[in-house]
């Protein structure tokens, strides 16, 4: 599968229309999720990497639970974005960190957009004292299916399924505590007044549109 450059990714980024972290259908597409690994992680008293933080939909979310919460991301465009307090311009691939430097690292649909996602999971778990977290999108989803089928930037997501992440996880020696597929909200997508009428499968479903990986170090 053919994967796009960094600077083309640069500039489709730049193109699309992401909404600010503060944006409702943001909140609303993310808080479920924080939710969800909150079950599983404490990440209230937790030094939290947010590795391609974008915009900062999570990295504001994480910053309400975690007094210490640092994003990373490649895109200048982005960290501009991003409300968070602690910023730096990297890569997920060679994170500019020593070993076990945080509890958690979190991920949010980030893997599907490089071609190294091995090494943006080596270097994740490299960094992480405990816990890798991950978001990507479900490849059983009719429509993410049908979004990464058209948008060539986004084909990553074709791969993009439960047995890909628990792999990549187990492959560099992690224990996947869960992997769940939930939600249709989408962050820029969505429209806004479908909001309440899909906020219902904020829950465990097969055919969810994000996939969640948690992780331990054993």
């Amino acid at each position: 599968m053919k994967i796009v450059t960094d600077e083309a990714q640069e500039r489709y980024w730049k193109r699309v229309g992401y909404r600010d972290s503060d944006h409702p259908v943001a909140k609303a597409y993310a808080t479920p999720k924080i939710d969800h690994i909150s079950k599983f992680v404490d990440l209230q008293h937790a030094r939290i990497l947010d590795v391609g933080c974008g915009t900062g939909v999570f990295t504001g979310l994480l910053s309400t639970l975690s007094p210490f919460v640092v994003g990373v991301d490649y895109s200048e465009y982005m960290l501009r974005r991003n409300p968070g307090r602690v910023l730096l311009r990297g890569r997920g691939e060679e994170l500019p960190f020593k070993s076990a430097t945080f509890g958690v690292v979190f991920a949010a649909n980030l893997l599907h957009h490089s071609a190294d996602s091995v090494g943006i999971v080596r270097e994740m778990a490299r960094v992480s004292r405990r816990y890798i977290v991950l978001i990507e999108p479900n490849r059983l989803n009719p429509i993410m299916l049908l979004f990464s089928f058209l948008v060539r930037e986004e084909r990553g997501g074709l791969r993009s399924s439960k047995s890909h992440l628990t792999r990549l996880l187990r492959d560099n020696g992690l224990e996947v505590i869960r992997c769940s597929a939930m939600g249709m909200i989408s962050q820029n997508n969505t429209p806004r007044i479908l909001v309440p009428l899909l906020k219902i499968c904020d829950r465990e479903i097969v055919w969810g549109e994000y996939l969640v990986a948690i992780a331990k170090k054993s």
